[in-house]
């Protein structure tokens, strides 16, 4: 006899779902048999990319009204997660405390807007997931606002962990991901970054989103895993 799958029915809402990691989550949940709803600032860009069956809404992570208005239309719903977020590459002297502060409000200051929407709404036995990252732990040149902001988003997933009880709050810290985030950065420093990390680590390659995604649903169906910080960096931290 067949086991259900506990996301069976389940109503999950990825924001930052229409590509990368949080495509990969929405389509993981799908097939899993959840209804998933997945929300980015323009869903019609990836319109041909998100499979039938997902919704898509539009969202602006930087706005709490935008993020409150998405989770009043989406109505009830029982695991978010939130992966939206660009790749602050660039050391001090490089960037201004403005171009510092934009990294911040879309990954940090958005997260904390989706949680902050959330937590009246999630269905107690709900959950939340959200993407850090291992910059936070593994530092590299270049990256002191990643570090940053996903040590942040670690200390900011725990503490939610206690205050939202019962609903669980998860964070996932991946190593280095080839997603469309590394659109903006130049193909020459492209290159480098996955190279050097392909001969680092001793999976040898680099991250897919569906790494992650598993991890994703795994913290969403795991009832007694709340406060976690689960690392999936291909093993980046041994070396």
């Amino acid at each position: 006899m067949s086991i259900a799958s506990p996301l069976a029915g389940k109503h999950v809402v990825v924001i930052g779902g229409t590509s990368g990691i949080g495509l990969a989550i929405a389509e993981r949940a799908l097939a899993a048999g959840a209804r998933v709803t997945a929300a980015s600032r323009n869903p019609q860009r990836a319109a041909g990319t998100v499979p039938a069956g997902i919704a898509t809404e539009q969202a602006d992570i930087t706005s709490a009204a935008s993020i409150e208005s998405l989770l009043d239309r989406v109505g009830p719903f029982d695991h978010l997660a939130m992966s939206a977020g660009t790749t602050a590459l660039g050391t001090v002297r490089e960037l201004d405390s403005g171009a510092a502060r934009k990294f911040m409000d879309t990954k940090f200051w958005g997260a904390y807007e989706g949680v902050r929407a959330a937590a009246d709404r999630i269905a107690k036995d709900g959950s939340i997931v959200l993407i850090g990252g291992i910059a936070s732990r593994k530092h590299g040149p270049g990256r002191p606002m990643m570090a940053a902001i996903n040590a942040a988003l670690e200390a900011f997933g725990k503490a939610n962990a206690v205050d939202l009880a019962p609903v669980r709050v998860n964070v996932i810290a991946p190593g280095l991901v080839e997603t469309p985030a590394f659109d903006d950065v130049p193909e020459d420093v492209r290159t480098r970054l996955l190279t050097q990390y392909i001969a680092s680590v001793p999976v040898a390659r680099v991250g897919l989103p569906e790494d992650i995604a598993s991890t994703a649903l795994f913290l969403m169906t795991n009832g007694y895993a709340t406060g976690s910080v689960v690392d999936v960096d291909g093993g980046v931290q041994l070396t």
